[in-house]
């Protein structure tokens, strides 16, 4: 399960290698992209690739152009499931919110069919 900041971040990449084997990014287009919504800083965003290099989202490697850090990085299999992860994620979380409704309305109607039988 990843978390919000990575979530954001591996969206992002995504969008990047989307159609392409592989793809150069710096991190300060991933920390501008991000600065939006989070405050992220280098150490925390290097965390957050090599964890989702972990959990196989992506392959990392760390290389350096003109100067300037880059990350080279390729989307493995769960990388590329991962729109569809997450589309799957928000429809879950409805179907529950939806079933808990139901049965919170089932649950008032039952009550209230208690109250007037023992009345």
């Amino acid at each position: 399960m990843l978390t919000f900041k990575e979530k954001y971040v591996m969206e992002y990449v995504y969008q990047k290698c989307q159609g392409k084997k592989s793809c150069l990014i710096s991190p300060r287009e991933i920390i501008s992209y991000v600065a939006d919504k989070y405050i992220m800083y280098p150490d925390e965003l290097e965390k957050i690739m090599t964890n989702l290099s972990y959990d196989n989202y992506i392959e990392l490697f760390k290389s350096d152009k003109k100067g300037s850090p880059v990350f080279c990085v390729s989307l493995k299999i769960k990388g590329e499931g991962f729109h569809r992860e997450l589309s799957n994620n928000k429809r879950n979380i409805m179907l529950l919110l939806g079933r808990t409704c139901i049965l919170a309305v089932i649950s008032a109607i039952i009550s209230v069919l208690v109250k007037i039988i023992i009345s």
